[in-house]
């Protein structure tokens, strides 16, 4: 850890001027700063992490209204008030690829090719995707698959448009020759987010290493791994 306060409840611009100081990372305290839904909270366990990473508890309420700390993650200014317990342990990690390899069974050193050859696939069907979402009001269905985004779909629920050529060309494959699972479950016109993700060497879901699934959802612990 390269810092660590262990103030309770310390007001936020003591906490701010604390951990920027003795950090650096003063544009991630601002943002932290910006993003508390009450600016009188105060902070605990405020502590820097590889990557221009920031992490604590802030003094917040839970369901009931009663006090709580409660954890929050700032990676290179951008704050995240609800982070999950993959965030926290990656994130906020002394060595986030150790972190990573054992959140996720996977060996970034040996699978690194593999895996940002996979992430790059993802970048190029964000936008068709979310194309195909604006025009239509909904992401395509998981009967309808990725395909549908070359050609239009004729189960399911048919695109309401669809542009002359397509969103795509072709669909790219994994590193393996092998097609990417997508899945969308459409429900009661409640905006489903899309999964993605390689089913690793084996083609099989689960599994560890280089059979590991590389899922679109964990594209943010690569890349930051990938960026150290």
């Amino acid at each position: 850890m390269l810092s660590t306060f262990r103030h309770y409840a310390l007001p936020l611009t003591a906490a701010i001027v604390l951990a920027g100081c003795a950090s650096g990372a003063k544009k991630n305290e601002e943002a932290l700063a910006e993003a508390m839904p009450n600016k009188s909270s105060g902070f605990r366990n405020m502590a820097t992490y590889p990557g221009n990473v920031t992490c604590g508890e802030y003094l917040g309420r839970d369901f009931q209204g009663f006090p709580e700390f409660k954890p929050f993650v700032v990676v290179d200014t951008v704050a995240n008030m609800r982070p999950t317990k993959l965030d926290v342990s990656i994130f906020c990690s002394n060595n986030p690829k150790a972190a990573l390899n054992e959140a996720l069974k996977v060996d970034f050193d040996a699978q690194q090719a593999s895996i940002m050859a996979i992430l790059q696939d993802f970048k190029t069907l964000e936008p068709p995707l979310e194309a195909y979402e604006k025009d239509n009001r909904y992401f395509p269905w998981t009967e309808q698959g990725l395909m549908a985004l070359v050609v239009p779909a004729t189960v399911g629920n048919p695109p309401r448009n669809f542009p002359e050529g397509g969103y795509l060309s072709s669909i790219p494959a994994d590193p393996w020759g092998q097609n990417y699972d997508y899945q969308c479950e459409p429900f009661a016109g409640v905006r489903i987010m899309f999964k993605l993700r390689s089913l690793g060497a084996d083609g099989k879901i689960g599994g560890e290493g280089e059979n590991a699934d590389i899922k679109y959802s964990h594209m943010k612990y690569y890349t930051h791994v990938a960026d150290l």
